[in-house]
């Protein structure tokens, strides 16, 4: 564990090496924090800023704090929420290969249904977004900003607000990680496609748009797995 940093606010420091200490296993799951006089002393900060953190940790679901009692480690990977996912998406470093993957498969599952839902509700909303669709030689960065905001807005419109809780929770972890991902302009020309072909489906009335949502996001899972490779 590395002593406080200057130019990072106390809390902040304290919050990030405790996060960290757990995720590469320093503490366990089910596993007992030091007394807090010692770990304020190796963190290098006052016992009221560490309890500030603590019981912010143990909202977000990274603890459990039982008066009189020691502080246990939760078990993150099976029992945490989405506190847990903001927790990792704040900090570089936390996010990991297996987690944006797994994300992606999560997204193969969810989206098709919720641009369907959202197609059906608000067209025009979606519509008039892909007649804004980013041209070719845009930067990445940009390119990335528009896929995202077209799927935030699908999430909205469906008015799932589970769905869009979870979404506002990795909007950076998707910004950065497709911001390399659009680097290649035969990814945006797909992309572009996927536009192109989502937009003609929802003027016309087709019942396919679950079918083109779902077909894209599994080629995109599978490019961003040879791109990792």
């Amino acid at each position: 564990m590395e002593k406080q940093k200057k130019f990072i606010k106390p809390a902040q420091f304290t919050e990030n090496e405790i996060i960290k200490a757990i995720i590469e296993g320093e503490w366990a799951p089910g596993q007992n924090l030091p007394p807090e006089r010692e770990l304020a002393e190796t963190l290098g900060v006052t016992r009221p800023t560490l309890r500030e953190v603590l019981q912010r940790l143990s909202r977000d679901g990274w603890l459990i704090i039982k008066h009189g009692r020691p502080t246990v480690v939760v078990d993150y990977k099976n029992n945490g929420g989405l506190g847990i996912l903001k927790s990792l998406a704040n900090y570089d470093g936390f996010v990991s290969k297996s987690l944006i993957r797994n994300w992606l498969e999560f997204r193969v599952l969810i989206l098709p249904d919720l641009a369907q839902k959202a197609a059906l509700s608000n067209s025009d909303v979606i519509i008039s977004k892909l007649n804004n669709a980013p041209d070719i030689n845009v930067e990445s960065e940009e390119f990335a900003i528009f896929d995202w905001e077209l799927q935030l807005l699908q999430i909205k419109h469906s008015r799932n607000s589970l769905a869009q809780m979870l979404y506002n929770d990795l909007t950076e972890i998707y910004l950065k990680e497709c911001a390399v991902y659009f680097i290649d302009k035969q990814i945006k020309k797909r992309s572009l496609n996927y536009y192109s072909k989502l937009k003609d489906a929802i003027i016309n009335g087709e019942n396919d748009i679950k079918e083109i949502v779902k077909q894209t996001m599994q080629d995109s899972l599978e490019i961003w797995e040879r791109l990792n490779q």
